[in-house]
């Protein structure tokens, strides 16, 4: 089978994370494979030389004017469904929405077949009703569609069951394969992700704020960079606890420091697939998260892998990170549940899983 791969580029990220990973095991598996990019060939996460990498780059289109940029996506559109024609590919696959519709275009009256992906959350990002409409619109004209998670697929009515997937995603990072439960947990509880609000870093700095005297030699780690970073420095230092809250900064490295974790909590309004959880639960590490959209209660049954509590809800997350702290049986039991997804959600279980849906469909 000849499979493509459409994506804005191979930088850090997670949708190409997630193509490299796939690309590499399709190719590694008889596969033929092209990925087209709309800017630049070279690739932030090592790719087998198996696959070959074809680039429609035009400039950076979304910030021309309006006549030369529509002009720009109708060449962009012909370069792509050049590429595609050439190469006789059997599949495209559009590794976001943006990239959904662009497939959906490049392909049709062809014989090549196009595959969609809702990487996001479709009830929140860029919800708008011309956001939501197009959405659903270039969905009916795909040949297949992968979605991260039940919810995602529920926003589309599932009126193609037969025909559309929930594929999670797959623990990509390779370090957190190389890691085992510790014997001894530092006092430590962690975080990580974008310093923005929906991240709720907020509530997660007053929540541990409340419960810091049950915990006096416990410290909290948050990880990451972003907008809100100033914001939260202040509110710390309101708090006078400079010396226990640590904003860590964005570091690759980072699981190798969460896998001796207490304690690993997601205290978001609203996600696609938290990555950073589903990393955390395969390491074992004893997890908190808000049941929030979408993802965490596909990753943890609660009260069975960890603990799940209201949006919002800091006196429920306090009591959830409390409980698993003062309880180390209930910590053992969560981290030994948690840690089965690094067979379930392993890069090899999950792009089988895709191999056999591109197979079929």
């Amino acid at each position: 089978m000849k499979i493509g791969f459409l994506i804005k580029d191979l930088s850090s990220g997670g949708a190409e994370r997630a193509t490299v990973s796939l690309a590499n095991y399709f190719a590694l598996h008889s596969q033929d494979v092209e990925i087209i990019t709309f800017k630049g060939s070279d690739s932030f996460y090592p790719l087998e030389e198996l696959v070959t990498v074809h680039t429609a780059d035009l400039g950076e289109l979304e910030q021309a004017a309006s006549l030369k940029r529509f002009f720009g996506l109708v060449k962009r559109f012909f370069t792509i469904r050049k590429i595609v024609k050439a190469q006789k590919l059997d599949v495209l696959i559009g590794m976001s929405f943006a990239m959904t519709w662009y497939a959906v275009l490049a392909t049709v009256f062809t014989k090549t077949k196009s595959v969609g992906t809702e990487r996001s959350n479709p009830y929140r990002y860029k919800a708008t009703k011309l956001n939501t409409f197009l959405r659903k619109l270039f969905y009916n004209f795909t040949d297949g569609y992968v979605f991260q998670t039940k919810k995602a697929a529920e926003f589309f009515g599932g009126k193609k069951k037969n025909r559309d997937i929930v594929i999670p995603n797959a623990i990509f990072n390779e370090t957190v394969y190389s890691l085992s439960p510790p014997k001894e947990r530092k006092k430590v509880i962690c975080a990580v992700g974008r310093l923005i609000p929906l991240k709720r870093f907020d509530l997660l700095i007053d929540t541990f704020a409340k419960i810091s005297d049950d915990i006096p030699d416990y410290m909290l780690f948050i990880f990451g960079e972003g907008e809100e970073r100033t914001r939260l420095e202040n509110q710390i230092k309101s708090l006078g606890l400079e010396s226990r809250i640590i904003l860590a900064g964005a570091d690759p490295q980072a699981v190798k420091f969460i896998n001796y974790a207490s304690v690993f909590v997601l205290s978001s309004d609203f996600e696609g697939m938290p990555n950073a959880l589903l990393e955390a639960l395969a390491m074992g590490v004893p997890c908190v998260s808000t049941r929030c959209e979408m993802g965490p209660d596909e990753l943890i049954e609660n009260n069975v892998s960890g603990i799940l509590t209201d949006v919002g809800n800091g006196d429920q997350l306090g009591e959830a990170i409390l409980r698993i702290i003062k309880n180390p049986d209930l910590s053992q039991t969560f981290s030994e549940n948690g840690r089965k997804l690094i067979e379930t959600h392993s890069i090899e279980n999950i792009s089988r899983i895709w191999l056999d849906y591109l197979n079929r469909i």
